[in-house]
């Protein structure tokens, strides 16, 4: 005998709860292949994860987005922690996802390449934005693990180059799902309660490219980035690249190598101090005023005659309007045995067409002027010219 038919929605709610109820597809993790990854607007991921002969459909939310720990695209291996459920309105199920971790090197050389190539993008690994390191620092903040071997080497480090310089041990972890967060905080605590630091050294001592991991995540890269006092990234070996080493203002190899690189040794400075002691220092000053004085002659010569030959073309220059102004001056034409005529008014004559007979015309010597009457005139003939 058939049962009692059930409403599609009946059966679908049915499903689900069966689904719910069983402890393995509760909780449960997944491996393959990420395809068909959609960012959408609403910040939910959907994709798939896939193997050689099945997928299934994954559901991402908004809020656990922001807490991956890697750069996912498609095409990466991954591990997927999350259950199963029942869309109950479109009767498919899919794989809510709660955490996402790369599986393998190459999904972890994957993630590393994406994540660099986005930040890279977006100016992060600018080196025109970095601040310069402190040439003596007086206070330096230390984000790493409290216990291990990376935080003693910085501290002895430190203390035998530059025994001047004080250390802030802003503990934190650095390893794990929860070590990006802690660094982060770590970074932005200094800032935040010791403004005065010179500088911040950020590291580990080495291990996996998954321990190192946390110093590839996206959110130690911008708390790096937004930090206000220097950055120095130190992780791992020398061999070891992370994110963190191309946003931080400068990189070092190694914990110990940062150490170094954060300080100037306080012998050399000693030495070289004592190079310069007065019993030295005076010959050098001497020898150097010597050479100052030998150039400010050099120098006044070189003035010397500059300002000679400026001179003598001025007073070239002047003889020349001298003797233009002296051509051009009526006075020296009459000291020439010239003269000038003027009308009873004052106008100046300089044709015969201007006099009229019976006219009185002055007349002006170098040495004075006569009266006249002019009694007749003659034109001359301009057809001769």
């Amino acid at each position: 005998m058939a049962l009692k038919a059930i409403s599609v929605t009946q059966l679908n709610r049915y499903i689900s709860r069966i689904l719910k109820a069983d402890p393995i597809l509760a909780n449960l993790s997944v491996e393959g292949e990420i395809s068909g990854l959609n960012k959408h607007a609403s910040g939910h991921w959907y994709f798939s994860l896939k193997d050689e002969s099945s997928r299934i459909n994954c559901f991402l939310p908004r809020d656990r987005v922001e807490f991956l720990r890697y750069d996912i695209s498609d095409g990466m291996q991954v591990t997927a922690y999350g259950n199963v459920s029942v869309y109950e309105r479109g009767g498919s199920y899919s794989l809510n996802i709660r955490d996402l971790e790369a599986s393998g090197e190459g999904a972890l050389k994957l993630a590393f390449e994406n994540l660099k190539k986005k930040l890279e993008a977006e100016g992060l690994f600018d080196e025109n934005r970095k601040k310069p390191l402190p040439e003596f620092p007086r206070l330096i903040g230390v984000v790493t693990s409290p216990t291990g071997a990376a935080v003693q080497d910085i501290i002895s480090t430190v203390k035998r180059r530059y025994s001047l310089a004080d250390i802030i041990i802003y503990p934190c972890l650095v390893q794990g799902p929860d070590a990006a967060r802690s660094i982060c905080e770590a970074i932005e605590g200094i800032n935040e309660l010791f403004p005065s630091a010179d500088l911040i050294i950020a590291g580990r001592g080495g291990g996996s490219a998954e321990d190192l991991w946390s110093f590839n995540e996206e959110s130690v890269a911008r708390a790096i980035y937004a930090s206000k006092i220097p950055v120095i990234s130190a992780v791992g070996h020398e061999v070891d690249v992370v994110i963190s080493d191309f946003v931080a203002d400068a990189r070092a190899a190694t914990p110990t190598a940062a150490a170094e690189l954060a300080v100037p040794q306080l012998a050399a400075i000693v030495n070289t101090l004592e190079l310069y002691a007065p019993r030295r220092l005076f010959p050098l000053l001497e020898s150097g005023l010597n050479l100052a004085a030998m150039k400010l002659r050099g120098l006044k010569n070189d003035v010397d005659i500059t300002l000679e030959d400026r001179i003598k073309n001025l007073s070239h220059r002047l003889q020349m309007l001298r003797t233009d102004i002296e051509m051009h001056n009526p006075m020296s034409a009459l000291e020439r045995g010239c003269a000038m005529a003027r009308s009873a008014d004052g106008a100046l004559i300089s044709r015969v067409s201007q006099i009229d007979v019976g006219e009185r015309i002055s007349v002006i010597f170098a040495d004075g002027s006569i009266k006249c009457l002019v009694e007749d005139k003659e034109v001359a003939d301009e057809s001769r010219n």
